[in-house]
């Protein structure tokens, strides 16, 4: 036989027994509970404005523990149960504190990840690219575009003559040398980009506030050490802010990702990309 529970006309509502706290790893808290409630009482103002976003665990069940009672409402769920009373779900959001009850800083617990990737780049952003002279760059990216060719046999930079023949170029082919040959070869073979191994460190927070206007206007700039200081390979890289994401759950709780990649510490790099 199932146990019906009634209040008295002076009790509006009357939390069921047991709850539920999850600990995210980044320091938030989702708990749940349920309350009993006459159907009549929801829609009575007092009750209407006990049961909204913001409200305190504690103003919805006077008992609960005390390093609970910042948690605020972030949804209240009522389901008729039909015989004139409603099984309300309520669900809060907060923060572990440094300190026990209400007040007390947040304690920051942050997590990382780190992954690596793949990804086709053009020739032209090869780390071996960048020494050479800037006229060998020039007749490489006209080797690319089509309007020259690379005659590997002979060694010459061929242009291409209105009637379609070849014609070698003597002063251009003296600029292809060294690490240039390697690349018109590879051009000829008719590839143009190449696998640009890089790394991408991710930083996950969460606090009471979202981001800061100073961490939404570095998006894109160079990051001299980023939270949680992640290594590099060499001295030779640094690290860039790409994508800052932000998502809200309740009314104070936000749950952020700083997302930098790795760049090459260089000239080009710092002028673009730095302060």
């Amino acid at each position: 036989m199932a146990l019906k529970q009634f209040l008295k006309p002076s009790i509006p509502w009357v939390p069921q027994p047991g709850f539920s706290v999850v600990y995210n790893e980044n320091g938030g808290i989702e708990a749940s509970q349920d309350v009993l409630i006459r159907n009549a009482d929801l829609q009575a103002g007092s009750v209407l404005t006990a049961f909204v976003r913001r409200a305190r665990w504690e103003t919805i069940f006077a008992k609960v523990p005390p390093i609970y009672r910042n948690l605020t409402m972030k949804t209240f769920d009522p389901t008729d149960r039909g015989d004139g009373y409603s099984i309300v779900k309520c669900t809060f959001t907060g923060y572990q504190f440094a300190g026990n009850g209400s007040s007390g800083e947040e304690q920051e617990q942050a997590t990382s990840t780190l992954s690596g990737q793949l990804n086709p780049e053009s020739l032209s952003s090869h780390p071996k690219w960048e020494p050479l002279s800037q006229t060998a760059k020039t007749v490489l990216g006209y080797l690319i575009s089509g309007q020259y060719v690379w005659d590997a046999s002979d060694s010459k930079i061929k242009i291409i003559q209105e009637d379609g023949s070849l014609t070698a170029n003597d002063t251009l082919s003296a600029y292809i040398t060294g690490d240039a040959i390697f690349f018109a070869n590879i051009i000829t073979e008719g590839d143009q980009t190449w696998d640009k191994g890089g790394w991408t460190y991710s930083y996950h927070t969460e606090s009471e506030t979202g981001f800061t206007e100073a961490q939404l206007n570095a998006l894109g700039k160079i990051v001299a050490t980023p939270p949680g200081d992640p290594v590099k390979p060499n001295t030779g890289w640094t690290w860039q802010l790409v994508s800052p994401n932000q998502t809200q759950s309740g009314p104070d709780r936000f749950m952020k990702t700083l997302d930098f990649r790795l760049i090459r510490d260089n000239t080009k790099n710092q002028f673009l990309y730095g302060p």
